[in-house]
This record gives structure tokens, C-alpha cells and sequence, in this order.
């Protein structure tokens, strides 16, 4: 099974090496850590779970076992979140690590869960998106926008 991140309601970026997403359904926002954040990017890119633990594996120094329960415990995370769905396309492999580059150890990744801005992320109306993800707007009632507008 590959993964792709839920783009009818999820928004994300990497900033400093940290991912962080917004779920524009519920107004949680979310941030992940180093590790995370590659892991994030993989899927993005339709990563499977197996292409996870072999992109951290060769990323980080650590016990493959220990790689591949939290690659599971991220997984059931993100999927739970409503943050990634299960995607039929094939994606792309992850980008080749430079063989050079020094393994760092390894560490979990964290997803942290915030909802102190709920309420301001739900009055916002990029929440308000079709199956195609922002800048898309449902089209809907006479007062919602055209579908390739974007709201001002």
C-alpha cells in the first residue's frame, strides 16, 4: 500500500526540517519532527511503509526493527489524523541518499498534535476547499466563489 497526503483537507510544508501540516477540516495543526519530516516527504512523493523504513534505515543509524515499528506507529498516526490516505499510484521511489553523507542516529518520529488555534483555522475559508485541495473552492450555494477563484 502506498500513502499520499490528503489534500481535499490537508495543507503542509518543511520549515527548518520540520514538517508541519494543518487539517482544514478540523482545524488541528500538526508538526513532525527531523526524521519525520523525511519520512513526510516520501509520502508526498506516494511512498509505501516499506520505502519508508528503507529511506530512514539508510538516512539514520539504528536497529531496522526498532525503524520499522515506528514507520507503522507513524502510519496509524497520520492516518488516524485524517493527515494521509492509502494512494493505487505507484509514486516515485525516494530520492537516493548521497552515500557519502553521515548517518545521524536515530530517532522516532514524533507527530505532535496542536489545537490552540482550532478555532481561527476554522473560520478561515481556505478550509472550505474541493476534492481537488486549496486553491479549489466548493462550489456550492449562490455566495460561494467559482471554483478557479480564490477568495480575497
Amino acid at each position: 500500500m502506498r500513502y499520499a497526503v490528503n489534500t481535499s483537507q490537508v495543507i503542509s510544508e518543511i520549515i527548518d526540517g520540520e514538517a508541519v501540516m494543518i487539517n482544514l477540516t478540523t482545524g488541528n495543526y500538526y508538526s513532525l519532527n527531523e526524521s519525520g519530516a523525511t519520512a513526510w516527504n516520501a509520502i508526498e512523493a506516494g511512498a509505501s511503509a516499506g520505502d519508508l523504513v528503507a529511506l530512514l534505515s539508510a538516512r539514520y543509524e539504528g536497529d531496522r526493527a526498532e525503524i520499522e515499528s515506528a514507520v507503522g506507529r507513524l502510519i496509524d498516526e497520520l492516518n488516524r489524523e485524517e493527515l494521509i490516505v492509502g494512494s493505487e499510484d505507484n509514486g516515485a521511489p525516494p530520492a537516493a541518499l548521497d552515500p557519502a553523507a553521515k548517518r545521524m542516529p536515530f530517532e522516532a518520529p514524533q507527530l505532535e498534535k496542536h489545537t490552540d488555534m482550532q478555532d481561527l483555522i476554522l473560520l478561515d475559508p481556505v478550509h472550505e476547499v474541493g476534492e481537488q485541495g486549496w486553491p479549489h473552492v466548493k462550489v456550492g450555494g449562490g455566495d460561494t466563489p467559482a471554483p478557479d477563484r480564490v477568495p480575497e
